[in-house]
């Protein structure tokens, strides 16, 4: 009975020792230490279930079996939630039935890399929010790189790559010639169209919809946020003819980005002085000097991002082994909820830059529509309600400002049996092309409602 007891207290002891070496391996070793950040929390983890182990030393040998039992459990739950999960999301083997192609498995800087061989002018273009409070930047760009390949990004199996625009924006460039203006749209990367090709965008299928030759401008950037779409109105929509401006707001990160760009030293000016502007129009040249000479820092956080994620890639078993698919389902969610910052407070501005659009754009004789966009972590694990990212409250605000508001969750999402299929191979991202397409549908339609 006594040896039964020490056993078990030696099975937890050896385990626990055994899961230390293998994070200090991983880290100490297979990185060289540079990834001790990363690892900090593992090793947190492992000298709390050695400590826990010596304590299993002076428990009864009834509570030890117990606890054992409860941990098998624990376990066997968690692996056969793995193969579950691993089961659901073969995202490899899904792209492959489907286009009869393999998925590109290539880093962003891979790819960049290889197509560089035959088109030098290819680029990865630094987005806005590369230029952060910076005193040393004499502008805060709003576009990316003019009238050059632009690589974007990969969920659904394949890089979105386009050419972008005369101010390095992802439209076809005939687009900034056409006299009228059908749909000017700012947002963030899911406006710009991650991660899809551009008659796939939101922009692209609006193209398809519309019954008429005018023109559909898409002004999204990467990590734009309301200052930065309101600054993009105040630079561009005076210059053309535009019918409807479609704000698009992304609730799962634009309030954070809001929080930053009130502290920029530039963009700040745009909520001080009604009459301030940048001249990005008049200025093109310069700023796609500033852009073009941070290309250099581009290249080289990719490839420390692409040398970071050869050296973390495993194999199928070791992924299966140390339970990706559930860490990333359940524990990278909780971490979203634990770390999220509340930004409630930023309603009000959020309401000033809105109100200021929209006048902005009724100056102009532009017509304003404002599009509540939900993300995935509303849907992952329950999140669906009035308070998640403070949804109804903005949606209130619009309305108290008699904005037209489409929201896209209330008229779609909700309606959708389930809302993970709008997103790649119903995982963490953007939406996918279905997604897109959905969203634009219920967008043009609802528009087209509201003018009649």
């Amino acid at each position: 009975m006594k040896n039964t007891s020490r056993a078990i207290s030696n099975l937890f002891l050896s385990i626990s020792f055994l899961f230390l070496f293998y994070v200090i391996y991983r880290s100490e070793i297979y990185h060289n230490g540079d990834e001790f950040r990363f690892y900090f929390k593992y090793y947190v983890l492992a000298f709390l279930s050695i400590f826990i182990s010596f304590i299993t030393y002076f428990i009864s040998k009834i509570i030890k079996i117990n606890l054992l039992v409860f941990l098998i459990s624990i376990v066997l739950g968690l692996y056969l939630t793995e193969a579950f999960l691993n089961s659901k999301h073969k995202k490899f083997k899904i792209y492959k039935n489907f286009t009869n192609k393999d998925y590109d498995k290539r880093t962003k800087f891979r790819i960049y890399s290889d197509l560089k061989k035959s088109d030098p002018n290819i680029v990865i273009s630094p987005p806005p929010i590369h230029f952060s409070n910076n005193i040393n930047f004499d502008y805060a760009p709003l576009s990316g790189i003019a009238n050059r390949t632009t690589i974007h990004c990969n969920e659904n199996g394949y890089y979105s790559i386009y050419q972008s625009d005369r101010y390095g924006f992802n439209n076809p460039d005939q687009e900034w010639n056409k006299k009228q203006i059908d749909y000017l749209l700012v947002g963030d990367s899911m406006i710009r169209g991650a991660c899809v090709h551009e008659p796939n965008t939101i922009s692209g299928n609006l193209k398809r919809l519309k019954k008429n030759k005018k023109g559909v401008l898409n002004l999204g950037q990467t990590g734009n946020g309301p200052l930065r779409q309101y600054a993009t109105l105040r630079e561009y929509l005076p210059f053309k003819n535009v019918k409807r401006v479609i704000w698009f707001y992304s609730e799962g990160n634009d309030l954070k980005e809001l929080n930053d760009e009130l502290k920029h030293l530039i963009l700040i000016k745009y909520l001080k002085d009604p009459k301030f502007t940048q001249n990005l129009i008049i200025k093109n040249k310069e700023v796609q000097k500033l852009l073009l000479s941070e290309l250099s820092t581009i290249e080289e956080k990719e490839r420390e991002n692409s040398l970071f994620e050869e050296k973390i890639k495993r194999g199928p078993l070791v992924n299966f082994l140390i339970l990706k698919k559930v860490r990333e389902f359940f524990l990278d969610s909780f971490l979203i909820k634990v770390k999220s910052h509340n930004y409630s407070y930023l309603t009000e501005d959020l309401k000033k830059i809105i109100n200021l659009s929209n006048q902005l754009s009724i100056e102009n004789n532009s017509k304003f529509y404002f599009i509540y966009l939900p993300l995935y972590e509303r849907f992952q694990l329950n999140n669906n309600n009035e308070d998640f990212k403070d949804y109804k409250k903005i949606v209130k605000i619009v309305e108290s400002l008699n904005i037209p508001v489409i929201d896209i969750n209330k008229e779609l999402f909700d309606k959708v049996k389930d809302p993970l299929t709008l997103f790649p191979f119903s995982a963490h991202g953007h939406y996918n092309v279905k997604g897109y397409e959905l969203v634009t549908k219920i967008i043009y339609e609802k528009i087209n409602d509201l003018e009649r």
